[in-house]
């Protein structure tokens, strides 16, 4: 997508940042959640009882970020990141549609299917994503909570 910002995968170790998996569905520009892109952006997913990929939407059963850059067919291999980088992380992978703001920890939110700041609350099972180091670079550590 020349000219615009999208985000992706920098720091990347395939052995052990990660896995790879079949998608369950296909991923195209009008796949995600009330009309939002699953593709360029930040995305949760979970793996169904298959072995195959979903758009996560319980945070106990996240597996990781999965960033598709460009149209996917059900059944196509992608990476699922768990442990690196990404760069040029923007308001539109974020929840509020704002500019990440470097320092801030960012969770996964399912119902919206993109990172918010929000941090669960107490008793509440969430999922930690990472932290921007940068404002738009997220380093990945992903981490269930359960509260």
């Amino acid at each position: 997508m020349k000219g615009v910002n999208v985000s992706r995968y920098d720091k990347y170790n395939n052995l052990s940042g990660g896995f790879r998996a079949p998608l369950n569905a296909a991923w195209n520009a009008t796949s995600g959640p009330s009309g939002v892109t699953d593709l360029y952006r930040v995305t949760g997913v979970s793996t169904n009882g298959s072995g195959r990929l979903i758009r996560a939407t319980n945070v106990l059963a996240v597996a990781g970020i999965l960033i598709a850059h460009g149209p996917k067919n059900a059944g196509d291999i992608v990476d699922v990141m768990t442990d690196g980088e990404v760069v040029e992380l923007d308001a539109l992978d974020l929840q509020a549609n704002t500019a990440p703001v470097p320092g801030t920890k960012y969770y996964l939110d399912v119902t919206a299917g993109r990172l918010t700041a929000t941090a669960p609350g107490t008793g509440v099972n969430g999922f930690y994503v990472g932290q921007t180091v940068e404002a738009g670079r997220l380093i990945v550590r992903c981490q269930q909570i359960q509260g």
